[in-house]
């Protein structure tokens, strides 16, 4: 084993307080990750990404204390997250900070509280769904977060419940030590329920990692709209998968910002059970230096009158290099499918690369999918333009730059998430600074 999966293993610990159902399913993870160790690049959903960077990092435990020396710098990283007003659970280095969080104005019924406590209050919540989409037998990562999982969140929407304002999870690495965070978060939304949850993921300078797993359950009719900032150190690594699985007519709006990390993935995965299920799964990654960032995604459409509709776009610089592996699997019997994949990339740099893999199965005749992907540089004429209207060349370059990812960023509902999103995205920007005062 190499130093970071031994080190994860180190960190397992039995809780003598947790419930006998989930002490027996962190057991099972465990063994599954010992048996399986970390991915490589001879496995074909990570062909095109090496985890060699990650592999002699010795992981330790986050301490209370750790969140009490960086108080500073938390305060600051909170600043820069999102509000909107509606319930927002904060966690330190894994563990909520109640003193900054506030769950209030939630419809009668309705759940927004840490895994731990949910697990504590209301266990019949939680244990028909936790684990059941993301199963550690199936990811390595999966298996990994299964097994030291500590805290994250829950939310539980009953049948037409509607929240106006977004509901923001916010999880903030203080970087005191090369520590693991492993968050966990199971989205439960009823019939016709209504919401949009934002995981945010921020962190100061330093060398850790961050494994998370997401399970969103979509009821019939439910539409959720999901969002993930990750804005993490430089020199963190961070894992990101989120399952799901939708009943009939239930929408879902996924939208990954890969914008921070040494070396990031974020993945999606979601299963359309009911007909008229659609999502619309939406990702801006951005990378410079020497930074890898990886997107994948696997939708399957398992019954008829479904639609998946895939838009990535990416922005490269310096020697980063960028991943898109996207898959949509129409099964038998699944007629009537509506499917499209676009991936698009921005390079900044002659020595940037992108591996962009867009890709179909489809095992029914009478349905309508197609994919795309496209890379290319600025566009000089339109650089000269702005030059020549008196713009001074980083601010020009950013504007283009701008223009072009702002369709992604554009595409969050929520008012106060797309104010976020923009913002993070604009301070990545050459003259950033200026942008944002521009705006």
């Amino acid at each position: 084993m190499t130093p970071v999966e031994s080190s994860l293993v180190e960190l397992f610990a039995r809780d003598p307080r947790e419930p006998g159902w989930l002490a027996d399913a962190r057991l099972e993870a465990l063994a599954r990750f010992r048996a399986r160790g970390l991915p490589t690049s001879r496995d074909e959903d990570w062909r095109f990404t090496s985890l060699a960077p990650l592999a002699p990092v010795v992981l330790e435990r986050t301490r209370p204390a750790d969140a009490e020396d960086g108080a500073a710098p938390v305060a600051a990283l909170l600043a820069r997250a999102p509000g909107g007003g509606g319930p927002r659970l904060v966690f330190v280095d894994g563990r909520l900070r109640p003193e900054l969080s506030a769950a209030d104005g939630l419809p009668a019924g309705a759940v927004v509280a840490s895994l731990a406590q949910a697990l504590r209050e209301t266990p019949a919540l939680v244990k028909p769904h936790l684990g059941r989409l993301a199963r550690p037998e199936e990811h390595a990562f999966v298996a990994a977060n299964a097994a030291l999982m500590a805290d994250g969140g829950f939310v539980h929407l009953p049948a037409g419940a509607t929240l106006d304002a977004p509901i923001v999870l916010v999880f903030l690495a203080s970087g005191a030590r090369p520590a693991l965070s492993s968050p966990r978060t199971l989205v439960v939304a009823g019939e016709g329920a209504r919401a949009s949850v934002a995981e945010v993921f921020l962190g100061t300078d330093g060398v850790y990692l961050t494994n998370a797993v997401t399970e969103l359950v979509l009821g019939e009719g439910a539409e959720v709209e999901h969002v993930r900032l990750q804005d993490e150190s430089r020199r963190a690594f961070h894992v990101g998968v989120v399952v799901a699985e939708q009943q009939a007519k239930a929408s879902l709006a996924a939208h990954a910002l890969s914008l921070g990390g040494r070396l990031s993935r974020s993945e999606l995965r979601t299963r359309l059970v009911g007909e008229q299920a659609s999502v619309a799964a939406n990702g801006l990654y951005m990378a410079d230096g020497e930074r890898l960032v990886d997107n994948f995604s696997w939708v399957e459409h398992a019954v008829p009158r479904c639609s998946t509709t895939e838009t990535y776009k990416g922005v490269l610089d310096g020697h980063s290099r960028g991943v898109f592996s996207g898959r949509i699997r129409v099964m038998p019997g699944a007629q009537k499918t509506v499917a499209y994949q676009m991936n698009s990339n921005l390079l900044l740099s002659d020595d940037a690369i992108v591996d962009t893999k867009p890709q179909l199965e489809i095992f029914a005749d009478d349905v309508k999918c197609g994919h795309g992907g496209t890379v290319g540089q600025l566009d000089e004429a339109a650089l000269f333009y702005l030059r020549s209207r008196g713009l001074p060349a980083a601010e020009a370059r950013g504007l283009l730059i701008y223009a072009f990812a702002a369709e992604m960023v554009d595409l969050v509902r929520a008012g106060s998430l797309r104010a976020a999103a923009r913002d993070l995205v604009q301070a990545r920007l050459p003259a950033g600074a200026r942008l944002l005062e521009a705006a």
